[in-house]
């Protein structure tokens, strides 16, 4: 059974997860990758894990190049950071052909409440949009355009 730290059982330079692992994680991400698909993701996992804690650091997933550009790395980060491989690949899987589109809702709804409170607010927009202009809007531009976001014609 898989628990804990650095692949739940198997050693550090263990390469594969064994079936019945495979079966748990399967099971634990509702089914939305198959057996090779779960075998990359692992060594995609052990390869960010650089210090082999059984889980991915902040710097270990800014090291990924097309996330480090993003405007939101920093709000995905805080999402994926510490999680082990389990929980990785069930996080994972909102990106799966074979996620729902309330799966995929629900991720960027985690991305979004940057808060935690259950509730998309203004404050969370106004660090979303901060984080994806940067400092090319002042203060008072941020606001006009999240009151634009929100307001219904």
């Amino acid at each position: 059974m898989l628990h804990g730290h650095y692949r739940w059982g198997l050693t550090a330079s263990s390469l594969n997860l064994t079936q019945y692992d495979v079966e748990e994680v399967q099971e634990h991400c509702g089914g939305r990758f198959n057996h090779r698909e779960i075998q990359c993701l692992y060594k995609r996992f052990r390869s960010l894990d650089k210090r082999h804690k059984g889980y991915i650091s902040e710097d270990e997933l800014l090291s990924i190049p097309e996330l480090a550009i993003s405007p939101l790395a920093s709000r995905v980060v805080q999402v994926f950071h510490n999680l082990n491989f389990k929980d990785f690949v069930r996080m994972l899987a909102a990106f799966s052909d074979r996620a729902s589109r309330e799966e995929k809702l629900q991720f960027m709804f985690k991305v979004y409440d940057v808060d935690r409170d259950g509730f998309i607010s203004l404050s969370d927009l106004e660090t979303i949009v901060k984080h994806m202009v940067g400092s090319s809007l002042n203060e008072e531009q941020v606001a006009e355009l999240i009151t634009r976001a929100m307001v219904r014609e």
